[in-house]
């Protein structure tokens, strides 16, 4: 709209511009008319002064150069405004006319008389008459001469002053161009594309190793906006953005990448991470309406940057990737090195190996038993999955699940433990039900929100003909946070067609309690950490007592995890908390070790493969 507004402009400008050029030619044709007609009257009387000296008298010219001074006299009086040189003209022009009257004057006389005094009076008026036209010439001459000058001085002037405006104006589109594709419309920071453009010139300005690239990400910013709505979500960006503005100094800068990621060029100085974490959690704890300090976070990736022709695009990768690390491994901190890069490396390398893997059977199955408190007997056990494999030796899921979270491969990876647990069912089931046990399977995030998830789901337990009362579905906390509502919609329909749905690790995330209320939940699994010894023994057991207390009021059966000894186990019996799950009872097992130690889950020999 405003490049449209400058080319009105720039039209208007050049027909203006273009209407004054055509009206200078115009006068200047108009004045070299006046010259052609102040020439001839110059002439005309002269020759009309000689024929009359002859005897030979001319009227008719006489009238003709009548006409021509009313002619020149009346161009004069059309003129929008008179200049010095036109009032100079304008004078001569007077003279002339006065001297032609007086010289008309005396031409009866002469025609009548012609004596030597009379002639040589009329002689002397006519040549009087002639300096005075003469100098009417040279004034409609200079005067032309001057509005030429003029007009080609006030023309260039007026090119050169529309190329002026329109440069400035192109240069104003140009700036506002730029701050628009430079710029985060919200924060008001430089986005990606212009910190990758002032960060090389930074760095290419500097010695080696000075610098650092920090990659920042907000974590439960979508809470954030879910809890508190998108205008909260805002202005914590705009709080969080001016908190890294004012932590920059003039050789550092800052930017908005995007949603909830920011990255920073920083100087290598004494305790500068610590610095910019003191700021930030500032910053957070200052939106005391919000009161989020509890809840959001910020994590850091850090990468020194060694040479500066390096690339930004690839600093921001790798401290990216460093941020990354850093999460998954619950560190606030996390620096890009040579740990860092043999870790990416291994995982490169895992990905590379991960489904010849699953085709040579690597991946195994075992069972963590579930016991119910009263009864001192195991009414179900969670399956997990270890990896043996040949490159990388025994893997606990530690150690490749994240990874394949990442990759995708999860999916594939949550179907072959689901099928393997339907098969074990299934012969157990056909073995002996009496001693048969619900079994439960972790659903990662990213399999639970592929499209075709449900449908598969069923298919495989109805192809093993297992009746979904002995498939329990467990769905970590922090599920919950990226998209409650689909969730929701995901579990109702499993729950309809009789699968148990768990909530693992309850406690370890931001549940909210009225969402749990909401949720098609059978059964709450409280996270291992309120009976870690780190927690204050007191507080933890107030807090899974209420925990325990709430579910029952919500119909739900309560699974404690993390029980490592007898007092763990008395005390949940005395708060009537159903079931246990931990080391005191049984760490996870093969399933052979299982079928031993319980004599439950008969089934013919390696019936998971």
């Amino acid at each position: 709209m405003r490049k449209q507004k400058n080319t009105y402009i720039f039209i208007l400008i050049c027909i203006f511009v273009m209407g004054f050029l055509l009206f200078s030619l115009i006068q200047m044709q108009g004045y070299a008319n006046i010259i052609n007609d102040a020439g001839i009257v110059r002439g005309g009387t002269q020759r009309s002064a000689k024929l009359e000296l002859s005897g030979e008298p001319n009227d008719e010219l006489i009238a003709y150069l009548d006409e021509l001074i009313r002619k020149l006299e009346a161009t004069e009086n059309k003129h929008l405004y008179t200049s010095h040189d036109s009032v100079d003209y304008q004078d001569n022009l007077a003279a002339v006319k006065a001297k032609w009257e007086e010289i008309k004057t005396e031409i009866p006389t002469l025609r009548t008389s012609s004596t030597i005094e009379i002639r040589e009076h009329f002689l002397d008026l006519s040549e009087e008459h002639f300096n005075l036209a003469n100098q009417m010439v040279y004034a409609a001459q200079y005067r032309a001469e001057n509005e030429l000058r003029n007009s080609i001085i006030l023309s260039v002037v007026m090119i050169l002053a529309v190329s002026l405006i329109m440069y400035t104006l192109e240069r104003r589109n140009q700036q506002e161009l730029e701050r628009v594709f430079y710029t985060d419309h919200l924060t008001a920071l430089p986005n990606q594309a212009a910190f990758e453009i002032s960060a090389a010139e930074k760095l290419r300005a500097s010695p080696p190793g000075i610098y650092l690239m920090v990659y920042l990400n907000l974590n439960n910013f979508k809470f954030v906006n879910d809890s508190y709505g998108y205008n909260a979500g805002d202005k914590l960006l705009l709080a969080f953005s001016a908190t890294l503005k004012r932590f920059c100094n003039n050789n550092e800068i800052c930017a908005h990448l995007h949603a909830d990621h920011f990255a920073i060029l920083l100087k290598k100085r004494d305790h500068v991470i610590e610095d910019l974490q003191t700021a930030i959690l500032d910053s957070i704890e200052s939106e005391r309406d919000l009161n989020l300090s509890d809840i959001l976070t910020c994590s850091y990736g850090v990468y020194t940057i060694p040479d500066p022709d390096e690339s930004i695009a690839s600093c921001l990768s790798k401290a990216s990737a460093a941020l990354k690390e850093g999460r998954s491994s619950q560190r606030t901190v996390a620096y890009y090195d040579k740990h860092l890069l043999d870790k990416i490396n291994n995982e490169n390398k895992m990905t590379r190996w991960m489904r010849q893997g699953l085709s040579e059977k690597e991946f195994q199955i075992y069972l963590q038993s579930k016991v119910n408190l009263e009864q001192s007997e195991v009414t179900g056990a969670e399956v997990l999955i270890r990896w043996n494999s040949e490159p990388f030796g025994f893997l606990p899921p530690d150690e490749f699940i994240p990874l394949f979270e990442k990759n995708g491969f999860i999916v594939e990876l949550d179907f072959y433990v689901l099928e393997a647990t339907c098969r074990i069912l299934k012969q157990s089931l056909e073995i002996s039900p009496e001693r048969t046990v619900v079994l439960s399977v972790n659903v990662s995030r990213v399999t639970l929100f592929q499209n075709d998830f449900i449908k598969r789901f069923v298919q495989m337990a109805e192809r093993y003909g297992v009746p979904p009362k002995y498939l329990e579905i467990e769905i970590t906390e922090n599920v919950f946070i990226f998209d409650a509502n689909t969730v929701e919609q995901i579990l109702s329909q499993l729950r309809s067609y009789g699968f148990s749905i768990s909530m693992d690790d309850f406690g370890s995330g931001y549940s909210s309690l009225n969402l749990l209320r909401e949720l098609p939940i059978d059964v709450l699994k409280i996270d291992r950490i309120f009976l870690q010894e780190s927690i204050r023994v007191e507080k933890a057991y107030a807090i899974i007592k209420s925990v325990v207390e709430m579910a029952h009021s919500l119909n739900m059966v309560v699974v404690c995890e993390g029980v490592e000894t007898l007092e763990h186990a008395e005390f949940l019996k005395t708060i009537h908390c159903a079931v246990g799950q931990g080391y005191y009872f049984s760490k996870p097992i093969p399933l052979s070790a299982f079928q031993k130690k319980y004599n439950l889950l008969p089934t013919q020999k390696h019936p998971e493969h």
